[in-house]
């Protein structure tokens, strides 16, 4: 079935140094569940068998665009990223009125400084953790455009699994091809935003060098990945060892 949700699609297929590969069916992503049909969320519960939810809004944000509400599948909303005393990213009001350079420059700068913080202090992302080892049912995991806080987490996976760098990346920008369509949509409500759109579009699309921002800030606080875990997520050894049995073939 053809998903009523941008940027969707499953975490899945990537190999590891040891040869195991992420499986199929078990973990989902994409954007905000404000536009599915009931036969698209009957789909998602009882033909992708997805029992969780995990929001990465801030309330506002969700207030705004509420998540279709699932008769099986628990959801939980746990803002994403805290920037000082700043909750969320609330990308859509943020677009809205006049896009003068020095707004759009001003959320670039917010947003590249968001990368850095969001992998640090995470409850959205040590919660989900706690939901891929209970390993009871699937999981769909989501921001609005299921770009970056949803980029993040789903490249911190990637990590747990023992994936590459370059893998994860990878994956992260694959959202630039799947939000093709959103983003030409984007220009024709917005035609004024042509006029500075190589602005506009390192906000619509992913970019590298915001994922590189995270990666940098784990290597510069740990050693490896695995103490990143550890110490910031509450996922020792014995629980990635977990989390490859679960997940990897």
């Amino acid at each position: 079935m053809n998903l009523n949700i941008n940027n969707f699609r499953e975490l899945s297929g990537y190999s590891n140094k040891d040869g195991k590969t992420i499986k199929s069916g078990k973990i989902f992503r994409g954007a905000a569940l404000d536009k599915i049909t009931d036969e698209e969320a009957t789909y998602m519960e009882d033909i992708l068998g997805i029992r969780y939810i995990l929001d990465y809004r801030d309330e506002e944000e969700a207030n705004l665009t509420p998540d279709y509400h699932f008769s099986k599948a628990v959801y939980e909303r746990i803002s994403a990223i805290h920037i000082d005393d700043q909750e969320g990213f609330d990308f859509g009001n943020m677009m809205s009125g006049k896009m003068t350079v020095n707004k759009l420059k001003a959320m670039i700068d917010y947003l590249q400084l968001g990368y850095k913080y969001m992998p640090f202090n995470s409850e959205a992302y040590t919660r989900l953790f706690e939901i891929l080892l209970e390993n009871n049912g699937h999981i769909y995991f989501h921001c609005s455009a299921g770009k970056d806080r949803t980029g993040v987490s789903a490249f911190l996976i990637m990590m747990a699994l023992g994936m590459s760098e370059e893998d994860g990346v990878k994956e992260y920008l694959k959202s630039n091809e799947n939000l093709k369509s959103f983003v030409a949509n984007f220009y024709k409500e917005h035609p004024s935003a042509h006029l500075a759109k190589k602005y506009v579009d390192r906000l619509l699309f992913v970019q590298e060098e915001n994922i590189r921002l995270t990666i940098n800030a784990i290597h510069e606080k740990y050693s490896s990945y695995e103490e990143y875990f550890e110490k910031e997520l509450n996922v020792d050894h014995i629980k990635l060892l977990r989390l490859k049995e679960i997940y990897l073939d």
